[in-house]
């Protein structure tokens, strides 16, 4: 005699179990949502360990419980672009662009940026840019005493030279770094207006900690001064990285001016294989959540 089954509907499952018609049918395990969510996890923190094939493989499992999950579909087209695997993140996106079109849409315009941004080199000559181009400088920290450290004082003369050459352009500082009541931005610009640039043209940032967030926080401040892109003033080692980040958080990068510590050293285009930090930052500035049991730390428009 044939026996509906509606099976996980107070367990949290993600599908639930087809009409047994007889005793002889084969019933498929339900996935819990409890399960789904540590698969999820699992999948994030593998990628942030380096551990790429992990996490995706914990993404497949994912998805073949709930092939609808959206941020798991994102994830494998990010990560499996970042492997390599071009036909496996095309699928990922066509298959997200079934259930969010809007998410499907700026996974790609992710991935664009990120190459978009990892062609930005390094150059310590600062170039003349009108006053719709905007300059993002990123803070390095400070000494114990509250001064700028070593890294943080190169990137400051190399900002005030691009400021000095782009006399126009408005200058956005982020940086949140803290020793006791200092903070990295607040410090940078003091440093900057007593050095003969108007505070008018100075606009802070000082709650970001990551490149991602400073990445966030500035475009938020470029689309409120309604600029049509910027030049990126950090280290050598770091400017690709802040590119993309700017490129993926909605913000258009023309060039950098970077400082000369470790010029030579940084020149070439990295691999796929050194870019998995970008690719961390993508996922934060999309929103997609670190761990399904904590909110998502990042949005970006």
């Amino acid at each position: 005699m044939a026996a509906a089954a509606a099976i996980g509907m107070s367990t949290g499952a993600v599908a639930l179990i087809p009409t047994v018609m007889n005793a002889s049918t084969t019933v498929s395990p339900v996935m819990s949502g409890t399960d789904v969510a540590n698969l999820y996890n699992a999948a994030q923190l593998q990628f942030r360990r380096g551990e790429v094939p992990l996490g995706l493989n914990a993404l497949r499992k994912l998805l073949a419980a709930d092939p609808s999950d959206t941020d798991a579909l994102a994830l494998q087209a990010i990560w499996s672009n970042y492997s390599g695997d071009s036909r496996l993140s095309q699928a990922a996106l066509t298959a997200l662009g079934t259930y969010d079109g809007s998410l499907q849409a700026r996974v790609r315009e992710a991935l664009s940026g990120i190459d978009r941004g990892v062609v930005i080199g390094p150059n310590p000559v600062p170039g003349l840019h009108a006053k719709g181009t905007g300059i993002v400088v990123l803070g390095a920290g400070l000494n114990a005493d509250g001064t700028p450290t070593d890294e943080t004082a190169s990137r400051l003369f190399a900002v005030w030279t691009q400021a000095i050459v782009a006399f126009e352009s408005p200058v956005i500082i982020s940086g949140g770094a803290a020793v006791g009541a200092h903070r990295d931005a607040d410090v940078m610009r003091t440093w900057l207006v007593d050095h003969g640039i108007a505070a008018t043209r100075i606009h802070v940032d000082s709650a970001a900690a990551t490149v991602a967030q400073s990445a966030v926080g500035s475009a938020g401040i470029f689309a409120k001064l309604g600029l049509a892109d910027v030049v990126v003033v950090t280290s050598p080692d770091q400017v690709r990285r802040a590119a993309a980040d700017l490129f993926v958080a909605g913000v258009p990068v023309v060039s950098a001016t970077t400082s000369t510590r470790e010029l030579i050293g940084n020149l070439a285009v990295p691999a796929k294989v050194d870019q998995r930090a970008i690719y961390v930052d993508v996922t934060d500035i999309l929103g997609l959540p670190s761990d399904r049991f904590q909110p998502p730390a990042l949005t970006a428009a």
